[in-house]
């Protein structure tokens, strides 16, 4: 277990998805690899990181600050690694659409994570900041999720 503060998590996390993927792929020392690119689940992944979770992903990072640590592709298997090695999250249920999930999440902040019963790399993942809960569930709808788990963050 470890603690994760919102504004440390926050900070990092923006930071990060602030820079264009190919700046982030040569920051990483992936430049000429086969990266993961910049989805959510590496964003969230080295937000964590900057924050000091001890995350043991899928994925060494090469170069920079966060070199030979490693970082997580998928969101489904980052959101199963935060159940287990953070905490439990909240489940939010489905059963009256995204609308109504982006309804419950407005104003709270955290990590969301949306899962896909497709596998360890598929769904979204990424944070949740008060105010972006109906731009997070519209770009969920593309993945059709199955479960939605939310971590808050103070």
């Amino acid at each position: 277990m470890f603690n994760l503060n919102y504004n440390q998590f926050a900070s990092a996390y923006r930071r990060y998805a602030s820079r264009d993927a190919q700046t982030l792929v040569a920051e990483l020392g992936w430049t000429g690899q086969r990266s993961p690119g910049s989805n959510g689940a590496l964003l969230t992944s080295l937000a964590l990181l900057a924050a000091g979770a001890p995350l043991a992903g899928t994925h060494a990072i090469a170069a920079g600050p966060l070199a030979g640590r490693r970082v997580y592709r998928g969101a489904n298997r980052l959101a199963d690694w935060l159940a287990e090695r953070y905490a439990l999250p909240e489940i939010i249920p489905l059963d009256r659409g995204l609308g109504e999930v982006a309804c419950q999440l407005f104003g709270r902040r955290g990590i969301v994570a949306f899962i896909q019963g497709n596998g360890p790399f598929g769904g979204l993942i990424g944070l949740l900041d008060g105010r972006n809960a109906q731009v997070l569930c519209c770009r969920a709808a593309a993945c059709h999720p199955v479960e939605i788990r939310f971590w808050e963050l103070r």
